[in-house]
C-alpha cells in the first residue's frame, strides 16, 4: 500500500484536482514542492501497490529529505497531515478545509541576494538548490532582518562550518541573533567582529584545557563574553584555564565565579590564589588518607577545615601526623581531628617541633594503653580512656605501677575504672612503688598486708573485686553451657529434613496462635500435624545420637541457671569461687 492516503472526508471516486488548489496555492507555491503535491494526490488515487518516500524520491529523481521539506510546507497550510516520521506517512486533507495561505514571494527582489549567497557557498564546494533558495527567501520574508545581514552571518557560518554547512546551521545562528535583538547589517558585524576578536583567545583556552576534539561554538563565546563583563582580562582567564590543565569550559566558568567572589580579578593573584587552592586540595586528599575517609570532592573540607588549619599555622607534615594519630585512636574524621587541633591551638601548640612533642607523649600514652589491653583484654581507645592514662601520670605513677594495677583489674568486668580505683587508693596512701604495696611488704613471719598494721586494703575495692569475681564464675559456667549446646545444635542442622522440620515448627507456632483465636476448627489438624513433626524429629535425633535435652543449654544450677540469682531476686547459694 502507498504511504499517501485520503482522510474519510475525501472522496476517492475521482483523480480531479480541486480548482480551489489550482487557483489559490499553485500560483504561489515553488514547482518541486507542486510536483510533490500532485504525485502524492496521484499515490492516494492508487494505493493499492507498496509506495515508500524512497520509491517517490527515486521516481522524481530526488532525496526523501526534500521530499519530506516539501510535504512540511503544505502541511502548514493545512493540505496534508504528516501523520509518522518512520515509517515517513502523509495524509491529504480537503482543499476546502485548508485555512493556510502561502505568502507571495517576490522572487526577483533576491535575485542579487541569491547570486551572493551561491558565491559564498562555492568557495566551500555547496550547491544552492532551488528548493534551499525558497527555504531563505522565505526567512527572511518571515523575518525581520535584512538580506545583508542575513549574508554576513551565512559567511561567518561557512567560515566555521567548512563543506559541513546547512541552512539549519544558518538559521540556527540567525535566530540566536534575533532573539538578542541583532537583525541590522551594523548589529550583526558588530557582535560577529566581537566572535572573531575573541577567536583567537578561545583557541588558547582550548588548548589550556585541552580541549581539541571540537572548536568554539556560540556557547563558548557567550561564555567568554561573560567573563569580560565581570572584569576578567585575557590573562586572568588564561591563567585560570592553565590551572586547571583539563577540564571543561563549565568547569572554568565555575572557577571563575569563585575567583570573582573572592575578588581575585588580576593574573598574579589568580595564580597564587589557584596555586594555594591546589596545595590545600593536594593536602586534604592526602589527610583524608591518613584518616580512612574517601573524599570525591576537596572543595568542603577545603573551606571548613584545612584552609583554617593551614592559615593558623599548623604545618603540612604536623597535620598529616595528627590525622594519623586520630585514625589510631578511633577518631578517623575531619569533625573530630578538627576538636584536636582547635585545643592545640588554644593551648599554644602550633610548630612543628610543638605537635611533634604533644604527639610523642600520646604515642607514648597509646603504648601504654595498648599493653593494658593485653592485660586486660580488649577495650576501646576512647578518648575518655585515653586522658585516663594522662592523669595517672600526672599523679606521678609510673608506668610498672599502671601496669601493676591492670594486672589487679585483669578478672573485673569494668577494668578501667577498676584500675582508677586502685590507682586512686595508693595515691591516697602514698604508694608509688612496688616495694611500697602493702601486700608487697612483709612484717615479722611474714605475714599479709591483709594483717599489716596500716590496714591498707580497701574495702570498697574488695566488694568490687568480689563483685566482679562473681559475676566472672557465672558467666564462664552459662558460656560452657551454651556452648555445648550449640554444637549439638550444629550438628543436628547437617540434616537437611531435622533443619526443614524446625523451620515448619516455627511458623506452626504462628499458625496454632492465629486458629486459636480465629479458626478454632482448624486446631485439632493443626495439633495432628505438630506431633507429626516433631515425633519425625526425634527419630532423626535418636539416630543422629542425639538427646533432645542437648539441644538446650543444660545449667549446672537448675535453680538459678548459672545467674547466681533466683527468679525472687535473692543471690543463690551454688556460689564456690573455689571450684
Amino acid at each position: 500500500m502507498a504511504f499517501c492516503t485520503f482522510s474519510k472526508d475525501v472522496d476517492n471516486t475521482y483523480t480531479l484536482i480541486e480548482n480551489k488548489f489550482v487557483t489559490k496555492y499553485l500560483p504561489e507555491a515553488d514547482g518541486f514542492a507542486v510536483k510533490v503535491y500532485l504525485y502524492g494526490l496521484y499515490l492516494c488515487q492508487n494505493n493499492s501497490f507498496e509506495f515508500s518516500i524512497s520509491s517517490m524520491a527515486e521516481v522524481l529523481k530526488t532525496t526523501e529529505e526534500k521530499i519530506s521539506d516539501a510535504f512540511e510546507f503544505w502541511q502548514d497550510y493545512d493540505l496534508v497531515e504528516i501523520l509518522s516520521r518512520e515509517p515517513f506517512t502523509v495524509q491529504y486533507l480537503p482543499v476546502k478545509a485548508a485555512v493556510g495561505k502561502p505568502k507571495r514571494v517576490h522572487y526577483e527582489q533576491y535575485t542579487d541576494f541569491n547570486k551572493e549567497l551561491q558565491r559564498k557557498m562555492q568557495r566551500v564546494g555547496k550547491f544552492v538548490s532551488s528548493g534551499d533558495y525558497v527555504k531563505y527567501m522565505h526567512f527572511l520574508e518571515e523575518n525581520n532582518m535584512q538580506p545583508q545581514a542575513f549574508l554576513l552571518i551565512a559567511e561567518y557560518c561557512i567560515n566555521k562550518q567548512g563543506e559541513a554547512i546547512s541552512p539549519s546551521y544558518i538559521f540556527n545562528k540567525a535566530k540566536k541573533l534575533m532573539r538578542s535583538g541583532i537583525t541590522t547589517y551594523e548589529q550583526v558585524e558588530k557582535e560577529l567582529s566581537s566572535y572573531n576578536a575573541h577567536e583567537n583567545d578561545l583557541s588558547a583556552v582550548f588548548t589550556a584545557l585541552s580541549i581539541f576534539q571540537r572548536s568554539p561554538d556560540e556557547s563558548d563565546y557567550a561564555l567568554y563574553k561573560k567573563w569580560a563583563e565581570m572584569g576578567f582580562a585575557k590573562d586572568g582567564v588564561l591563567a585560570t584555564a592553565k590551572r586547571l590543565k583539563r577540564g571543561s569550559m563549565n568547569a572554568l566558568d565555575l572557577t571563575l565565579d569563585e575567583l570573582a567572589e573572592k575578588g581575585k580579578m588580576e593574573a598574579s593573584e589568580i595564580d597564587a590564589y589557584l596555586a594555594d587552592r591546589e596545595m590545600l586540595a593536594n593536602l586534604t586528599f592526602r589527610i583524608g588518607r591518613k584518616l580512612g575517609v574517601k573524599i570525591p570532592n576537596p572543595a568542603p573540607y577545603i573551606d571548613e577545615y584545612t584552609e583554617k588549619w593551614y592559615t593558623c599555622g599548623f604545618e603540612e607534615s604536623s597535620l598529616l601526623d595528627v590525622a594519623l594519630f586520630c585514625m589510631k585512636t578511633s577518631r578517623g574524621d575531619f569533625a573530630s581531628m578538627n576538636t584536636l587541633l582547635e585545643k592545640l591551638f588554644a593551648d599554644g601548640v602550633v610548630t612543628k617541633e610543638g605537635v611533634k612533642e604533644f604527639l610523642k607523649e600520646k604515642n607514648d600514652e597509646l603504648k601504654l594503653f595498648t599493653k593494658i589491653q593485653e592485660i586486660c583484654g580488649t577495650m576501646k581507645k576512647t578518648a575518655v580512656n585515653l586522658c585516663l592514662i594522662k592523669t595517672w601520670r600526672d599523679w606521678k605513677f609510673s608506668d610498672e605501677m599502671i601496669l601493676e594495677a591492670a594486672k589487679r583489674s585483669a578478672t573485673s568486668a569494668n577494668p578501667i575504672p577498676y584500675m582508677n580505683k586502685i590507682l586512686s587508693d595508693w595515691k591516697q596512701g602514698g604508694v608509688y612503688a612496688l616495694n611500697d604495696i602493702p601486700e608487697n611488704k612483709t612484717t615479722g613471719a611474714g605475714t599479709s598486708s591483709s594483717q599489716n598494721s596500716r590496714g591498707y586494703t580497701n574495702p570498697a575495692i574488695e566488694a568490687v573485686n568480689a563483685k566482679s569475681d562473681r559475676e566472672r564464675y557465672y558467666s564462664l559456667l552459662r558460656e560452657k553451657a551454651q556452648t555445648r549446646a550449640e554444637k549439638f545444635i550444629a550438628k543436628a542442622n547437617a540434616n537437611t529434613r531435622f533443619k526443614e522440620i524446625t523451620t515448619e515448627l516455627s511458623k506452626m507456632e504462628i499458625a496454632l496462635a492465629k486458629a486459636e483465636v480465629f479458626e478454632p476448627t482448624t486446631l485439632p489438624a493443626l495439633t495432628q500435624q505438630k506431633q507429626s513433626l516433631l515425633a519425625e524429629r526425634k527419630t532423626i535425633l535418636s539416630e543422629m545420637g542425639i538427646k533432645e535435652t542437648e539441644l538446650t543449654p543444660q545449667f549446672v544450677c537448675g535453680k538459678c541457671s548459672d545467674t547466681g540469682f533466683l527468679p525472687s531476686g535473692a543471690a543463690c547459694n551454688c556460689y564456690k569461687p573455689n571450684a
